[in-house]
């Protein structure tokens, strides 16, 4: 478990995931748009050995044949980052939108991801045919509805590509997510964390118990907020406020995950 660059797992995970039992696209559709979730920090290497203790126990997502899959998020914010700031500031209840677009499908929605004060996140999602410069009315329409700010204030401000790999466990009541190769960019900014991985696991109840959440345990790994969307700012945005991230920052130094950073990067 060494390593913490994909490419020194790449060829082992892929022989895994190819042989497990595959759950495809229309078994998932519509699970879990309501949950509970927790976020680890997962290298390369950890996720190797985390997989081929649960193998069994999971199947994983595949479409068309894929199941590396490659995802491009749009964050939008507004003046001031209002968004970042909830979070950043420790508020119960915040909301984070963007455009994510499949990139092996083409397909693009628009999202709402609504954190509330028990905990619980509820993702609202509707098709559009690409990612907006100028949101349009229905775009304008749906965020209105489901969030409390004024769309027409809000701007793109950050572009996330990663890659996922998704396990499922029988019966639809939880779903795994693995996320690596982030990079953040926009503006002729762009960091990215080669050596990081991301895992997320939903689940239906507040109380969780399963063959991956007890590996984790066992290997002492414990859950460690996360945000894609934070961190992207805080690498990407150095004027920003950052106090509450100081710990995670000092992490992706410290702990060597390979940050690396062209043009004006922020604090990688």
């Amino acid at each position: 478990m060494a390593g913490r660059n994909w490419e020194d797992h790449s060829h082992e995970i892929k022989e895994l995931i190819g042989s497990m039992k595959p759950v495809h696209l229309a078994e998932l559709s519509g699970n879990l748009q309501d949950r509970y979730d927790e976020k680890y920090h997962v290298p390369a290497g950890i996720f190797q050995a985390l997989l081929e203790g649960v193998a069994g126990d999971y199947r994983v997502l595949d479409v068309e044949g894929v199941r590396d899959y490659a995802y491009v998020s749009t964050y939008l914010d507004l003046p001031g980052f209002p968004m970042f700031l909830a979070h950043h500031n420790g508020k119960k209840e915040r909301y984070k939108v963007r455009f994510r677009r499949y990139v092996h499908s083409g397909k693009v929605y628009l999202e709402v991801k609504h954190k509330i004060n028990k905990g619980k996140t509820i993702k609202k999602r509707i098709v559009r045919p690409a990612e907006e410069e100028h949101l349009s009315g229905i775009s304008v329409g749906f965020l209105r509805t489901w969030t409390p700010f004024d769309p027409l204030q809000m701007r793109a401000v950050l572009r996330v590509s990663f890659s996922r790999i998704t396990l499922a466990a029988p019966g639809g009541k939880e779903r795994i997510t693995w996320d690596h190769g982030l990079r953040f960019s926009y503006g002729g900014k762009e960091v990215g964390l080669p050596g990081f991985g991301v895992m997320e696991i939903k689940h239906e109840g507040r109380k969780h118990n399963s063959p991956m959440t007890r590996l984790l345990s066992r290997y002492r790994i414990f859950p460690a907020g996360f945000s894609k969307y934070c961190t992207g700012i805080l690498l990407l945005y150095p004027e920003v406020k950052y106090n509450r991230f100081k710990p995670l920052l000092r992490k992706l130094k410290t702990e060597r995950y390979d940050v690396t950073a062209t043009a004006h990067g922020g604090r990688g």
